[in-house]
């Protein structure tokens, strides 16, 4: 069943490679987690395939991310229950990823990490963490592999994730934007401003960003009860000024 549902999925090598030998759930796997849709997607995949995730690692640069608090990244490790392994990389980018994918393995046996890219950023540098794990002895596996745009945000809104957008780019988004939920009336906007303006309709080339509130993974769901809305380079961002973990409403 499993190997069939990796068809289905249209799921990269080796991943097929994991499921078609029965190591799914015997491989010790990490996913590259910043916070968004796309990391929670990638969870929610790789638990469908019988993956067992180790721990969640997020890499921290210098200059804090605005659109994925590190402060959320943390409640939403806690609400999953899996552990934050927090990996602090700088100039130069490519050398501190590979000691910190290094480190990782090290220091958790991780013998593959699970990415949310669900394609290469150009023809020339292919996918950035493949080349990063690159004789470091740990697969990299991508189960949003080359799965169409819309498809990805229809499985996510249909698994019941609350996601709300946290950053968006003018001129293609006013800051009404900013905290709202994504979901198929919010899908159909996007779909409008994509015809209209050839946005990409997952924000691959960082059109807006979002943070995931609420998955089926999560034990609890994070509140997010006050922000305020900036602008910086070009775009408008949610400030998280408090937010908490709550029970689920049954």
């Amino acid at each position: 069943m499993l190997v069939a549902m990796a068809q289905h999925l249209n799921i990269n090598y080796a991943i097929k490679w994991a499921v078609n030998r029965g190591r799914s759930s015997s491989l010790r796997v990490a996913i590259s987690w910043s916070g968004g849709k796309d990391s929670c997607l990638a969870y929610l995949k790789a638990v469908q395939l019988g993956f067992s995730i180790s721990c969640l690692v997020t890499f921290l640069w210098e200059k804090p991310s605005l659109a994925h608090p590190l402060s959320i990244i943390e409640l939403q490790a806690k609400a999953s229950g899996t552990r934050l392994y927090k990996a602090r990389v700088r100039e130069p980018y490519f050398e501190q990823y590979r000691q910190a994918i290094r480190d990782l393995v090290k220091e958790n046996n991780i013998e593959a990490i699970i990415v949310g890219d669900i394609a290469p950023l150009d023809a020339f540098h292919g996918n950035w963490m493949e080349n990063v794990c690159q004789g470091l002895g740990i697969r990299v596996l991508k189960p949003l592999w080359e799965i169409e745009r819309r498809k990805l945000l229809e499985d996510l809104i249909s698994s019941h994730c609350k996601v709300v957008f946290s950053c968006v780019k003018k001129p293609w988004f006013s800051e009404s934007w900013v905290g709202r939920e994504l979901d198929w009336e919010s899908l159909g906007e996007l779909e409008k401003l994509s015809r209209e303006y050839g946005i990409d309709l997952s924000g691959e080339n960082g059109e807006y960003h979002t943070l995931v509130l609420d998955a089926p993974f999560f034990k609890e769901t994070i509140k997010i009860s006050r922000y305020s809305i900036d602008s910086h380079n070009g775009s408008f961002y949610m400030r998280v000024e408090e937010a908490f973990l709550e029970p689920k409403s049954s």
